[in-house]
C-alpha cells in the first residue's frame, strides 16, 4: 500500500479497481469487514469507513442482516470516464461497450467560413471551410446531450453526403483515417437556456456539465471541435488521479 495516502481511501479504490475489472460483480456480495480487514492488514474501523463511503457513493448497498453487496448498475446513468485511448471514445462506442444504443436527432448541419473562434479550436485558417453538426444524443428516448460539431471540410470532402442521424460521426471519420485519439478536454457547469433546458427536457436554469473537446488524428491534426452540453442526471465522470 502506499502509506503517504491514508488507508480507507487505499481500501476504496483497491475496491473500484475489482469492481471495474469485474473481479466483484453487480449484486454479488464482497467479502465481509473481518476478511477484507485481514486481507489487507488493516483495522475493521478503516474498512467500515472505506464501506461506508462506497455506500454513499453509490458502488455498494448494504443490507442489514445479509451483507454488503456491489450496487446494480444504474442503466439511466452512462459513464464517461477520462481515458481517451487510441480506438473510438465517441459516445456511441462507450454506448456499445454497455451494450445499449445511441439514438441521434439531427438539429441541421452546415458549411461555416470566416468563424475566428471556431479556425482557431480548428488550427486552421479563417478562410478555410468548417462543417458543422448540431445533434441531440439519447438513449432510449431520454435525451443525455446537445452537441455542436465542427470539423475541417478538408478532411472530410464527402461528409454532406452522409446522415449523422444514423451514422456514428466517428465511425465515419474513422473510415476517412482522421479518427480523433488525442483530446483536449474541458469541463465546466452551465445554467441551460432556455433552448438547450427544451433539448435536454429539464428547467430553464438547470445546472448542466459543458464539455469542449479538441479532438486529434493519429498525426496530430485537429479533427474536431464539439461543445457538448450533457444532462448530469444521465452522466457521470470518473477520474484517476495520480500521486507523485
Amino acid at each position: 500500500m502506499d502509506y503517504r495516502m491514508p488507508l480507507y481511501i487505499q481500501l476504496q479504490d483497491s475496491i473500484i479497481k475489482k469492481i471495474d475489472e469485474k473481479k466483484y460483480l453487480p449484486g454479488e456480495a464482497i467479502p465481509s469487514e473481518r476478511k477484507m480487514a485481514e486481507a489487507y492488514g488493516v483495522n475493521r474501523m478503516t474498512v467500515k469507513r472505506a464501506i461506508s463511503k462506497l455506500v454513499e457513493e453509490g458502488y455498494l448497498v448494504c443490507k442489514p442482516g445479509s451483507g454488503t453487496y456491489v450496487a446494480q448498475r444504474d442503466k439511466k446513468k452512462i459513464d464517461l470516464d477520462n481515458s481517451n485511448e487510441a480506438g473510438n471514445t465517441g459516445i456511441t462506442a462507450t454506448l456499445r461497450k454497455g451494450g445499449m444504443e445511441v439514438k441521434n436527432r439531427l438539429l441541421g448541419t452546415g458549411e461555416i467560413t470566416g468563424s475566428k473562434y471556431l479556425g482557431y479550436k480548428l488550427g486552421i485558417s479563417d478562410d478555410e471551410m468548417i462543417y458543422g453538426i448540431y445533434r441531440v444524443r439519447s438513449e432510449g428516448d431520454i435525451p443525455f446531450a446537445v452537441e455542436y460539431t465542427y470539423v475541417p471540410a478538408k478532411y472530410f470532402d464527402d461528409l454532406d453526403e452522409f446522415d449523422f442521424a444514423k451514422v456514428s460521426l466517428y465511425d465515419y471519420m474513422e473510415a476517412k483515417g482522421h479518427m480523433p485519439c488525442h483530446f483536449g478536454q474541458k469541463l465546466v457547469i452551465c445554467e441551460a437556456n432556455e433552448r438547450l433546458a427544451e433539448l435536454l427536457q429539464v428547467e430553464r436554469g438547470t445546472a448542466i456539465y459543458k464539455i469542449n473537446y479538441q479532438g486529434a488524428d493519429a498525426d496530430y491534426n485537429i479533427v474536431e471541435f464539439t461543445m457538448s452540453y450533457l444532462n448530469p442526471a444521465y452522466t457521470k465522470f470518473r477520474f484517476d488521479v495520480e500521486v507523485s
